[in-house]
């Protein structure tokens, strides 16, 4: 799933949710911590291990009413107690008013042993241009190709700029080949490299394209550190803990 927004950003592009990504690549660390959400109705979604049984997503990947597991893996765990960020808006796209677009999910079971918590993001500050990030997510590798989305990929980006003082947007230079994320990638990872470990930095929350395109030019995510309280209040809620 990817949201479909009209945020100011510097480029006459269609916004959506975000699905698999486009220009990514397979492999790398990110494995260790990334999920796959997979509900009942067939949608797919992707999300982040932040504690053994927590997993945190787009807020829009859960706004049904329906039946949501967790892929971590190679296994399927039930989706069991769900926290919306409490100030998430449905028609943030549609009133240009940026919301959290975050959700913590609590698992019926841990995850396995090979599928580790990602460390949190601490710094509350907006990012400054050109801060590399590493996105990683399950979905597809151009709009329509429905037969990419289960396989996880990753891509890196520079930060281009932040919308509404909470998320930041990702892009490569106008003229580069498309890159970013696309249907499927709706709650996935953007991480950066800290002291040799992924660290969570952000959650993918929507994506734009080119000419008319809804995907693989800039991705916007929700930042981490600015809703960190929430994040560690929820966890303690679902008697659990984060990093």
């Amino acid at each position: 799933m990817l949201r479909f927004v009209f945020l100011l950003v510097v480029c006459a592009a269609a916004i959506s949710p975000a699905g698999a990504i486009v220009g990514g690549n397979v492999g790398g660390n990110a494995w260790r911590h990334s999920v796959m959400l997979t509900s009942r109705g067939g949608e797919i979604c992707s999300g982040t291990l932040i504690a053994r049984d927590l997993v945190i997503t787009a807020a829009h990947c859960v706004a049904k009413s329906d039946s949501y597991a967790v892929e971590a893996g190679g296994t399927s765990i039930a989706v069991v107690q769900i926290a919306v960020h409490p100030r998430y808006r449905a028609d943030s796209f549609e009133t240009r008013k940026p919301s959290p677009d975050l959700a913590v999910l609590k698992l019926a079971s841990p995850a396995p042993a090979n599928i580790r918590p990602a460390p949190l993001a601490k710094d509350a500050t907006l990012p400054a241009r050109n801060t590399r990030y590493l996105i990683a997510g399950f979905g597809v590798v151009a709009e329509g190709n429905r037969g990419s989305v289960g396989t996880l990929r990753t891509a890196q980006l520079p930060s281009v700029g932040t919308t509404g003082a909470i998320m930041v947007r990702l892009a490569l230079s106008n003229g580069s080949p498309p890159r970013g994320s696309c249907d499927g990638d709706s709650g996935g990872s953007v991480y950066r490299e800290e002291d040799g470990r992924l660290v969570l930095h952000a959650v993918i929350g929507w994506a734009t394209g080119r000419t008319g395109k809804g995907c693989g030019a800039v991705t916007g995510a929700t930042l981490i550190g600015i809703q960190l309280e929430w994040i560690r209040a929820t966890a303690k809620r679902f008697h659990s803990t984060v990093d």
